[in-house]
């Protein structure tokens, strides 16, 4: 078969790789996880932040020089303006490394007289691998991996006078892609050696070590300016992420399978114990869904590629890919935690060339039958390929349309709206949720936190004593399974963390008819969890932290007599809102047993209640001074019941000072139980009170004084929805307006008063529509009696209503109603 010799070729296979990268691109749109992690330390720098991922703190947090450098180069290209052309840049720098990659080693491949079908062969295969093209485009540095490792198999096998230079050159591209790269540098170096074939390499064994010692040398002169800078600007050349995986695995015993499983690698791939398969299908091949015959297919070829480079009479290049593959993915298999995809573009490509040159070398034989074998044999290849590398661009697209754009990312977006300064968020999927949210991320397994590493040490692998002792005021975790709050710390939910939203896309992605869907199902469901604030307010089922506190010791929940309360060293404050419908607080108080147990005692704490209304003036609610070293009574638990003024705009800040100026030792208060309380309405009758099933008002109901008597107070508008009980003919009480809301500065527009009836079907009668205007008539002023007849069917429902005379001036419209009653006439 004649050799590929025209230069046309090689352009045509760069410009394919090229094409097809961003082809994928454009179809999937595919955007990696990772790849936000790594970008968010590259605009930081790019903005002149630092090459760091949150802003102060220098932490190694990504593993690719290149990968991080080169993205940071496009986001400055692009005036920090815009992600996505600076994510499109990359793209385009990433397909073409891609395309030279496979260029480099059809280039090779032509030197080495491969047959076409041989060439075409690994061309094809590496040219449509569904994972060389997605983690070429979706922002991971594997393009430049492929191409410094086929820029390493050239030199290895270009033997010229400079070939010292081109190999260093490779390795330190290799060094700068990947820091374990020099795994790959190692067996391939390891493979032309014990395989040598002078012709080939350029020279024997004892030269090919020469070379290797001079290349490098070179290698280290291009790659350690790099660890000096990293030793010096974050303290270790070593990168975080590197560090946080390997508290994943336990070194003896990875080493150990290591050892056990090396030795039996082809049974072992067969039985699915391996990474193997992983280099001949897509990202993520072990959820369900794909076809039948997909891991068969890459259990057969990873056997094969793992076992060519026991065969003698096989071609150099061949053995060293084969022998480099052999131990690439027994170490991917048993020594790291789990071997991500983003790994195997390089076992792929070191499989497929020695798949393909050993296809050359059959191919080459004088066996018409056997040629047609290898020739049917590499087109159900490449079909079989191509079928799985259409259906994984489906799955791409799917993905990141429903998990990446459609889940993860929004889910980053809404931390980001409804957090607050100095947050921090706890998960595993730290790209989009970390770059959206923009929060301090305490991920799994710790490659953007030291604060995750440090805690592992402490506590071992388990979310919740992580979760305890970090005290994240995030979280986001996956939905139902082991890595549910429920699941793994049931103790910690409700109690500390509320479920405060599900982000849930399950319909939409089991309608998808696409293989590997269950891979999209994994992801398709989170639920995000507040931290509860160990001082907060409880007002109708829900929690709401303070708006602003000050505890310059913090603030803590501590067990103390059989209750958890909120500790805070005295000085502290915290202001909450005022929220409509609040008439009244409850809640205790107190010091711990440890301020006056010992030799030395508190001097006593002042706690106070405050009202701060719009205009900054206060009102006193509360306040009591707590003596408990002298005074016996003061070491039991307080406890409070106050009311509150309706004003609104208001704010409740809770206070507690030392009651000595000077003397703020072993003031140790809390308080605990906060709990607002609403006002409840109701109507007299002879057989006990009515009270409303609804009511509804713009700062809430609540009693005041008017003229030395209770009255129901409620800024209009407002509505009182009750049952009227059998019997009642009349509903009476009066009406009127606070003397405020019309002397001195009050200048109210007046208030409607209307009473409707409303029967089983909806049917509305007015029963009273009254005009109040105190303000210009000095007739409406004070309390006005009414009654109004009520209809004599039972099962109606009666609304008391008020309306400001003019919707658009809700000033001074302080309505109230009085001595409401149902009667029997």
């Amino acid at each position: 078969m004649t050799t590929i010799r025209s230069l046309p070729i090689l352009r045509i296979t760069f410009l394919a790789g090229f094409i097809l990268a961003l082809l994928f691109a454009l179809y999937t749109n595919r955007v990696w996880e990772d790849y936000y992690i790594t970008f968010r330390s590259s605009k930081n720098l790019a903005m002149g932040n630092g090459l760091v991922y949150n802003v102060g703190d220098r932490l190694h947090t990504f593993t690719s020089p290149l990968g991080v450098l080169i993205p940071a180069v496009c986001s400055l290209v692009t005036g920090n303006s815009s992600d996505t052309a600076a994510l499109w840049l990359f793209r385009g720098i990433c397909a073409a490394a891609f395309g030279g990659a496979i260029t480099l080693l059809v280039s090779l491949m032509r030197k080495l007289a491969w047959p076409t079908i041989a060439t075409a062969l690994l061309a094809v295969m590496l040219l449509t691998d569904a994972k060389s093209l997605d983690f070429t485009i979706n922002g991971m540095e594997t393009a430049f991996m492929l191409l410094f490792l086929a820029y390493a198999l050239w030199a290895h096998l270009s033997p010229r006078p400079r070939q010292w230079q081109h190999l260093g050159a490779a390795w330190a591209g290799l060094m700068w892609t990947r820091p374990d790269s020099f795994i790959y540098v190692g067996l391939i170096a390891a493979g032309c050696w014990l395989f040598n074939q002078p012709e080939r390499t350029g020279g024997d064994r004892r030269q090919q070590l020469l070379l290797f010692l001079k290349a490098g040398l070179l290698t280290t002169a291009i790659y350690s300016p790099w660890l000096i800078w990293a030793g010096w600007y974050y303290g270790t050349p070593i990168p975080h992420t590197i560090v946080a995986k390997a508290a994943m695995t336990q070194e003896g015993e990875a080493l150990q399978e290591f050892l056990n499983g090396i030795w039996q690698l082809p049974y072992m791939i067969w039985k699915g114990a391996t990474a193997a398969e992983g280099s001949f299908l897509p990202a993520y091949y072990m959820f369900p869904s794909w076809p039948s015959w997909s891991l068969p297919f890459g259990r057969i070829l990873g056997i094969i590629a793992s076992m060519l480079w026991l065969i003698p009479r096989l071609r150099l290049e061949s053995r060293a890919a084969s022998f480099a593959y052999f131990v690439a993915i027994s170490y991917l298999s048993f020594v790291p935690y789990f071997p991500f995809p983003w790994y195997l573009p390089v076992t792929t490509l070191l499989a497929w060339v020695a798949l393909a040159g050993a296809v050359g070398q059959l191919w080459q034989s004088n066996s018409s039958s056997l040629r047609w074998i290898v020739g049917v044999g590499s087109v159900g290849v490449i079909f079989g390929g191509l079928l799985l590398t259409v259906a994984a661009s489906r799955q791409a697209k799917a993905q990141q349309m429903y998990v990446e754009d459609g889940n993860r990312r929004l889910i980053g977006e809404w931390l980001k709206e409804h957090s607050k300064p100095g947050d921090t968020v706890f998960m595993e999927p730290l790209g989009y949720i970390g770059y959206f949210s923009e929060l301090k991320t305490y991920d799994w397994p710790g490659m953007s936190s030291r604060e995750v590493t440090e805690a592992t040490k402490q506590v071992g692998n388990n979310w919740g004593e992580l979760i305890t002792l970090l005290r994240p005021d995030w979280l986001v975790l996956r939905a139902g399974g082991p890595q549910d709050l429920p699941r793994f710390a049931p103790h910690l939910e409700g109690k500390y963390y509320e479920r405060m939203r599900d982000f849930d896309r399950r319909s939409d992605i089991e309608k998808l008819d696409i293989e590997g869907r269950d891979l999209l199902l994994f992801d398709s469901h989170f639920v995000v969890y507040r931290r509860r604030n160990a001082m907060s307010l409880f007002f109708r089922g829900q929690i709401f932290d303070p708006e602003s506190y000050t505890a310059p010791l913090g603030v803590n929940r501590v067990p103390y007599d059989e209750k958890e309360v909120a500790f805070a060293h005295a000085p502290s404050s915290f202001t909450f809102r005022q929220y409509p419908g609040i008439s009244k607080l409850t809640g205790e108080f107190g010091f711990l047993e440890s301020a006056w147990m010992g030799s030395k005692k508190t001097a006593g704490a002042v706690f106070e209640i405050v009202q701060i209304r719009e205009d900054k003036s206060t009102t006193l609610l509360f306040s009591k001074t707590l003596r408990p070293a002298q005074n016996l009574e003061h070491r039991a638990v307080q406890s409070f019941n106050i009311d509150i003024p309706t004003i609104p705009h208001s704010k409740l800040h809770f206070t507690i000072r030392p009651a000595h100026p000077l003397d703020n030792a072993f003031n140790y208060t809390f308080w605990h139980e906060i709990k607002a309380e609403s006002f409840s309405t109701t109507i007299a009758h002879q057989e006990g009170a009515v009270t409303s099933i609804d009511s509804d008002a713009t700062n809430g109901f609540a009693t005041m004084e008017e003229e030395g008597q209770e009255v129901l107070f409620a800024h209009a508008p407002s509505r009182l929805d009750f049952l009227v009980p059998d019997g009642a003919t009349l509903v009476t009480g009066k009406i009127g307006l606070l003397q405020r809301a019309y002397t001195g500065s009050g200048n109210t527009d007046g208030v409607r008063f209307i009473i409707e009836s409303v029967d089983p079907d909806g049917q509305r009668t007015v029963l009273l529509n009254r005009l109040l205007q105190p303000y210009t008539v000095s007739t409406d002023q004070g309390a006005h009696d009414f009654y109004a007849v009520l209809p004599i069917q039972a099962g109606f429902k009666l609304i008391l209503r008020t309306e400001p005379r003019d919707s658009s001036r809700l000033d001074y419209t302080w309505s109230y109603w009085k001595d409401l009653r149902f009667e029997h006439r």
